[in-house]
């Protein structure tokens, strides 16, 4: 099990190559991840549901991120924190996706596309995919 302070330093290295291909990583350490993701992000309706993605990581990364440039985030979060447990994306993302993005969005992203959750032992990678162009 990975001690905090190692997540932490570990999920700022992988923001740092990530965010090259406009992919963000925040880290979260709660049982309950979606809450503190919404908390996080101070979303307002939290109505949408978590649902285990069909595909594996690799799979659930390239329909994040896309097809040419998923791999060198696949390949640092597989050396830094090996494979997750569980993969889980939202069932409906697309209010969800509105209220992070635009002019009053709290993403990192003015459009924000797409969303998954990397489920470890004892925390929980969100990758975030989105642009400012």
């Amino acid at each position: 099990m990975f001690k905090k302070e190692e997540v932490l330093r570990w999920a700022e290295l992988l923001d740092q190559v990530s965010m090259e291909y406009e992919t963000a990583v925040v880290p979260f350490f709660e049982e309950d991840y979606l809450r503190e993701f919404y908390d996080w992000f101070r979303i307002k309706k939290r109505d949408q549901k978590l649902v285990p993605a069909e595909e594996g990581f690799a799979e659930a990364l390239r329909d994040l991120s896309g097809e040419s440039v998923w791999q060198p985030i696949a390949d640092k979060t597989q050396r830094l924190f090996g494979l997750p447990k569980r993969v889980c994306v939202f069932e409906d993302a697309a209010a969800l996706r509105d209220e992070l993005g635009g002019r009053k969005g709290l993403a990192p992203f003015f459009f924000v596309f797409d969303l998954m959750f990397c489920e470890y032992e004892g925390f929980t990678l969100c990758f975030l995919s989105g642009t400012n162009n």
